[in-house]
């Protein structure tokens, strides 16, 4: 046994100990197990025990455990006392043995700015001992942040624009803490499936952004042929789009630019899960809309949240037939794929036939890139 050794044993109660301060609560005295040297180890072993015990108690030191002695008869050492029980009476004494008074003080100070959200917060915070064991800075900025969005929810703007003192990458840095502080103590602030947490709370990212694009240059009423704006701006722009019957929603970037010229049809880049946030363009309700994404179990989730959007949507270039031309461009999807039972609700049973087959083949799937040319222009002539 060494210094280290009991200093490690003790160190094992620290999470215990800090719970315990958050809620107030008191778990003291504090009983250490110990492990008496076995009856047939050497005499020498026995003495060196006891006195690197001794060394390293309150008595001793001035702080740390408190040690209740026995005496042991021992048939080959005769009579000698052992420490059975050592114990710390007191926090003070124990997280100075640790070494964790300035890990404790953080904690309990960081627990005590997260209460002022919520008179019952203690619980959470001793069940978020990472989070409370952050810099005191950090929960006070992500305090801030949550106030602020409390009062002025769904601002419409980005992170680094809200009118809130912190550091410029905060927000990007502590993602997780803000994430939960705002499920638990203002989760009215956050529009569940909606995203990632910034458009859950309303905040703008890279992704609101919604690129399109004419494939009829003979369309007047567009005054641009490509371009990117928030779903809000589309909303409100509905005129620039009367004159469009069809609208194709493209989930990867590469297959967007490149569909061909069509009539009266309008591209969209559905970004992947981001797609999500054309429900909020209500003129989309009026227009023939076609999604096409990759053939894999994320991609049949993307367009069964699309459709759960926007309930008329139909599949494009995802069906059986295209699976089968392209069978030799299929390749292993590495990363884990799944799609739950309620995005399956909304998915047509042809569709459905599909993801029960990409679910029987060890994880192969076929991307847009994948699609040719000429099989595009086939695929969606039936438009012109």
């Amino acid at each position: 046994m060494t210094v280290g050794d009991l200093q490690n044993k003790a160190a094992r109660k620290l999470n215990d100990v800090l719970r315990a301060l958050i809620r107030e609560e008191s778990i003291f005295p504090l009983p250490i197990p110990v492990k008496k040297p076995k009856t047939t180890a050497p005499v020498s072993e026995w003495r060196e025990t006891n006195q690197l015990i001794r060394s390293q108690s309150k008595e001793v030191l001035g702080y740390g455990f408190t040690v209740e002695w026995a005496r042991v008869n021992s048939k080959r050492h005769g009579l000698n006392d052992f420490p059975t029980k050592l114990t710390f009476e007191c926090a003070n004494d124990y997280l100075k043995y640790v070494r964790a008074e300035a890990e404790a003080k953080v904690v309990v100070a960081n627990a005590k700015t997260i209460e002022q959200l919520s008179p019952n917060a203690s619980s959470w915070c001793a069940s978020h001992l990472a989070m409370m064991r952050k810099p005191s800075a950090t929960i006070q900025n992500a305090i801030k942040i949550l106030v602020h969005l409390k009062a002025e929810p769904n601002p419409g703007i980005y992170a680094r624009q809200l009118p809130v003192k912190v550091p410029t990458k905060f927000f990007e840095q502590e993602r997780g803490l803000l994430e939960a502080l705002f499920e638990e103590f203002a989760p009215e602030c956050l529009v569940q499936d909606a995203g990632g947490l910034e458009e859950r709370l309303g905040l703008m990212t890279k992704e609101s952004l919604i690129e399109f694009r004419t494939l009829d240059s003979d369309v007047q009423s567009l005054p641009f042929g490509h371009a990117m704006a928030t779903a809000r701006e589309l909303a409100e722009k509905a005129c620039y789009f009367e004159a469009f019957e069809t609208v194709i929603v493209v989930e990867n970037h590469v297959p967007f630019l490149i569909l061909p010229e069509l009539p009266r049809t309008l591209a969209i880049i559905g970004n992947g899960y981001a797609v999500r946030r054309l429900g909020d363009v209500p003129w989309l309700k009026e227009k023939h809309v076609l999604y096409w994404g990759d053939i894999d179990l994320s991609g049949f989730a993307i367009l069964a949240q699309f459709r759960a959007c926007l309930s008329h949507v139909e599949s494009l270039m995802m069906d059986l037939e295209t699976w089968q031309h392209f069978s030799s461009q299929t390749q292993k999807h590495e990363a884990a794929q799944s799609i739950i039972d309620r995005d399956f609700e909304f998915l047509q049973p042809e569709e459905r036939s599909m993801v029960e087959m990409l679910k029987g083949n060890s994880g192969l799937r076929l991307e847009q890139e994948h699609i040719d040319f000429e099989h595009i222009k086939g695929s969606i002539s039936f438009l012109v």
